[in-house]
């Protein structure tokens, strides 16, 4: 991609081509957290439902349905593991997100397809579209982050970024409400439960593809790239040895990835958990857990608005303050939890700071990484994040295994959180604030 830079301590105005064609760039990346929730909120309740319900229903390879399930997810996570560093960083080198994003797009939609073209008896292939849906998601919101200082800096970032988590939870809850609808109408429209489980997985591939085309012509741009070395591994090698160092580029950075790796992982290992404890605890049936995810959606929208709002006001250090004390007050009051009421209650209040969270880790990552290592810098954190929730997954059953109660490995997570919000605070809180707004008199140039 080819374009104007845009140096941050220079107050040149840009050419005013460039200043067209952010509006439609920022929105084509809102759009992006749109259309991939929808893969995000039908998988955690209608494609889980399908795996273990229907085509593992009767443990046809030994194992039951939720270990298939689990598994599945686990390949899933390896792949991008293995293969998330070596394209961010070719990405950084060839100045390729947006092209490295349409793949990412594409590769999750044509396992959200195959998931739809399969009958339940072709049990192998329906592993393979999970594990290409979940890589192809992991990889999207790599890229979808590296855009992100491309088309905003300062104080935009954030407002962006809480604005982009705010669509996606209300495009997930739309995309869950259509596909229920379909299964619903299942009758009228001649299908079993099967066959309306595979239209929602269709639906669910059509709206992330579509919802996503405005950003495969969107002009990003390529303010600040700095030098590269000539292959991926030189590229993943260079920047090791700057957050080694802790100075130039990787003084700030370094700090706020080890703490946001702790913190995204152990929200990540408390959301799906979150699901286990609602359903064995708790006897919820399926379709009153879709109906509460719906509420988490509807609630966490505002959530995220009002985080982004803190963080442009009152300073990232804060914003990720509040939000994680909020996250502190659900994994406490969890274990107090006794009815059904107190519940949905506990959801709500998960919901309130669900992404607000988050968004901070991921405008203050746009605003912090080095110039040129966008997609270096967003990888290591999507598979820091990964092992470390793999971690916290461990512990948590573990945990869970010791006591019989699946609330008990709460405390695991509480731990990995406080940790995790220690070394942002202590170790990269001023880093934090003062990249807020100092950015923000001059902007990234877009380019094709």
């Amino acid at each position: 991609m080819a374009g104007t830079a845009a140096n941050d301590d220079d107050s040149t105005p840009r050419p005013a081509a460039d200043v067209a064609a952010l509006p439609f760039a920022r929105a084509s990346w809102v759009l992006l957290d749109w259309g991939a929730s929808a893969f995000s909120t039908i998988s955690i309740t209608l494609l889980v439902a399908y795996v273990e319900k229907v085509a593992f229903k009767d443990a046809p390879w030994g194992v039951s349905g939720g270990v298939v399930w689990a598994w599945t997810l686990a390949a899933g996570m390896l792949v991008t593991a293995v293969v998330a560093p070596f394209l961010a960083a070719w990405a950084d080198r060839r100045r390729a997100h947006r092209a490295a994003l349409v793949g990412s797009i594409l590769l999750g939609c044509a396992g959200a397809f195959l998931l739809g073209g399969l009958p339940p008896s072709a049990r192998v292939g329906i592993v393979a579209g999970v594990v290409l849906g979940a890589v192809g998601f992991d990889l999207a919101a790599i890229f979808t982050g590296s855009l992100l200082p491309r088309i905003a800096r300062g104080a935009e970032a954030d407002r962006l970024s809480a604005l982009g988590y705010a669509a996606g939870y209300a495009g997930g809850a739309l995309a869950l409400l259509a596909a229920l609808q379909v299964y619903a109408a299942r009758d009228r429209l001649g299908l079993d439960a099967a066959g309306a489980l595979r239209a929602a997985f269709v639906i669910m591939g059509a709206w992330w593809l579509l919802f996503s085309l405005p950003s495969f012509f969107a002009r990003y741009g390529t303010a600040g790239d700095g030098g590269h070395s000539a292959s991926s591994a030189g590229e993943l090698a260079a920047f090791a040895r700057e957050l080694a160092r802790g100075r130039g580029a990787g003084k700030g950075v370094g700090a706020v990835l080890a703490g946001s790796v702790l913190l995204l992982g152990a929200m990540q290992t408390a959301i799906a958990q979150f699901s286990s404890v609602a359903l064995e605890e708790f006897s919820l049936e399926a379709d009153q857990l879709v109906w509460l995810v719906l509420l988490v959606q509807a609630v966490a929208l505002p959530g995220a608005l009002v985080v982004g709002w803190l963080s442009t006001s009152r300073g990232r250090s804060f914003a990720l303050g509040v939000a994680l004390a909020g996250w502190v007050a659900v994994f406490v009051l969890g274990w107090f939890v006794r009815t059904t009421g107190q519940l949905w209650a506990l959801a709500v209040l998960l919901a309130l700071v669900l992404g607000g969270a988050a968004s901070v880790i991921r405008a203050a990552v746009a605003v912090l990484a080095p110039p040129g290592r966008y997609g270096t810098t967003f990888g290591l954190l999507n598979v820091g994040s990964k092992l470390a929730g793999s971690l916290a997954s461990l512990v948590f059953g573990w945990v869970y295994q010791l006591t019989g109660h699946p609330r008990s490995g709460l405390l695991a997570l509480l731990v990995q959180i406080a940790v995790g919000w220690w070394l942002v605070a202590r170790a990269g809180g001023a880093a934090l604030d003062q990249a807020g707004g100092a950015a923000e008199k001059d902007g990234p140039a877009c380019g094709a």
